[in-house]
């Protein structure tokens, strides 16, 4: 199969950022050749996808991701330290085909935001085979995406970031009994949950040269040092790599110092976690010494900016990161503005997050750095490195197809500006008309290709309506209802100490009173 695709300007992030009016040709998957359309365009085509009236990017890939949250979309209003308490009333176990249509529908919303690969953190249904891991991964082989997938481990702090016995002894003794036998803390057998990961490289790891298994240990509060070093022993025997959640909240950026004595990458390093192959979720609350650690492994931030602000996490420090040589990747954490999974939105975001007021020099994060950033980062993270992260010969043509009439109109208006300051302030996914993976169209002029779009979503509907969001018994609707609203003052008064906690402040964006008067003036 060979094709020709064309856009004006083609983004290909090789020696320079971008071809005006350019082309790209795609042969067997690969891009073959990549040039202004006037040299690229002769000879037999199989296939002409785009125009000048096109534009074209790679694909993005979604650093940090949980496709669980397929079966839970709605208003996230809760930090993550209180909706800890609540998570476990989605992770019940559910007919195979209720799970795969709702992680199908969630799929299908990642192709529309223009991700074509994802890095998915799953933490598992208790009392399906393989933590019902099989389902999903058939909707991500079945609709074409690429995806690094980890089943998540955990094994202490289940409530709070406190020995599990230790805080049931802080509550009245009734509902500490209750809570001890309740599945608030969604922890699951360690051991299984490894036999599981090593079942699933067996059967899918390299399947299709899309899929590969990763570990997965939670994030630093809820690992011991053991299980961080079984993961990693785990990652370097399939040959693969890891991703866990580090420094989201300000009350884990607090744990580390009193718990483990510094930094959460100081404990990392030395427990041998990071490296080349570590992608670590939200980094939020990392410090400088954590930044330097980041850059010197070589590991992966994933900045989830629409994720950071729903779950009143904060702002990374996505620009000083990469100003020390830190790698950064982007994601929505299944939790995106709007519940679009609009990767555009997310890369908007991450970039205008970063234009401080009281810094009239900083101006913009150059938009070819933000897009190499998540171009690079992402084919690390996804475990595609030497497939991905451009769009230069001998690599995978997955791609993007924007139409350009929304985004460059009015007529001659853009005519002196980068096109990629464009494409960045004003693209989204209402925009996007073509996705390939590998060369392959998995949606194509707006429809998805490889599997039934209104089957998929009438299916996860009347899953939805009937069976999803029921609780089977009154026992289920106490866990996860009556009891978490009953832990809620006792967390929160656990948490209130490591909150208060005086810390340096980072950037800071307005002010409360008068330029030197402290009077409000």
């Amino acid at each position: 199969m060979r094709s020709l695709i064309i856009g004006d300007p083609v983004v290909y992030l090789g020696d320079e950022p971008f071809i005006a009016d350019g082309a790209v040709v795609v042969e067997d998957g690969r891009v073959a050749d990549v040039g202004p359309r006037s040299r690229v365009e002769h000879g037999g085509f199989d296939e002409t996808i785009g125009s000048p009236d096109h534009f074209v990017l790679p694909g993005f890939v979604n650093c940090h991701y949980h496709s669980e949250c397929g079966l839970v979309p709605g208003v996230y209003d809760l930090i993550f330290e209180r909706a800890n308490l609540r998570i476990h009333g989605s992770m019940f176990a559910l007919a195979e085909d209720d799970l795969y249509n709702a992680v199908l529908a969630n799929l299908i919303a990642l192709i529309r935001g223009g991700q074509t690969a994802a890095v998915d953190m799953y933490y598992g249904r208790p009392g399906m085979d393989l933590f019902g891991a099989e389902p999903v991964l058939r909707a991500y082989a079945d609709i074409g995406l690429r995806v690094a997938f980890g089943l998540v481990t955990r094994d202490r702090n289940r409530y709070v970031h406190q020995d599990d016995a230790e805080f049931r002894r802080c509550l009245p003794a009734q509902l500490a009994a209750e809570l001890a036998g309740s599945p608030v803390g969604y922890a699951w057998p360690v051991d299984d949950v490894f036999a599981a990961s090593r079942t699933l490289a067996g059967r899918w790891d390299g399947r299709d040269d899309r899929i590969r298994i990763i570990a997965a240990p939670d994030w630093t509060p809820a690992c011991s040092d053991d299980l961080y070093r079984r993961n990693r022993e785990l990652a370097d025997e399939l040959e693969t790599g890891l991703t866990t959640h580090v420094l989201e909240t300000r009350s884990e950026l607090t744990f580390n110092f009193e718990r483990h004595g510094g930094p959460a990458l100081v404990r990392l390093e030395e427990l041998g976690v990071l490296g080349p192959d570590a992608t670590l979720a939200h980094f939020v609350w990392a410090t400088d010494r954590d930044i330097e650690l980041l850059a010197s492994a070589g590991a992966i931030a994933s900045i989830d900016p629409g994720s950071n602000l729903r779950l009143s996490a904060g702002i990374a420090r996505t620009r000083e990161i990469l100003e020390r040589g830190g790698n950064v990747g982007f994601g929505t954490d299944g939790i995106s503005f709007a519940d679009r999974e609009d990767f555009f939105d997310e890369l908007r975001l991450a970039g205008l997050l970063q234009r401080r007021p009281m810094d009239l020099a900083s101006g913009r994060i150059a938009s070819a750095q933000l897009l190499r950033s998540a171009a690079t980062a992402g084919a690390r993270a996804v475990r595609f490195e030497g497939a991905l992260g451009n769009l230069t010969p001998g690599h995978d043509a997955d791609l993007l197809v924007l139409r350009r009439d929304r985004v460059f109109w009015p007529p001659a208006r853009y005519a002196a500006a980068n096109p990629l300051d464009v494409i960045v302030d004003r693209a989204d996914s209402t925009d996007l008309e073509t996705v390939l993976v590998r060369g392959r169209a998995i949606m194509r002029d707006g429809k998805i290709t490889l599997v039934d779009e209104t089957r998929v979503r009438e299916a996860f509907a009347d899953a939805a309506a009937n069976r999803l969001w029921r609780f089977a018994s009154e026992q289920e609707r106490r866990w996860a209802v009556g009891l978490p609203d009953q832990l809620e003052p006792y967390v929160l008064e656990f948490y209130r100490r490591w909150t208060e906690t005086p810390v340096a402040p980072g950037p800071s964006y307005n002010t409360t009173t008068g330029p030197g008067t402290g009077r409000g003036l």
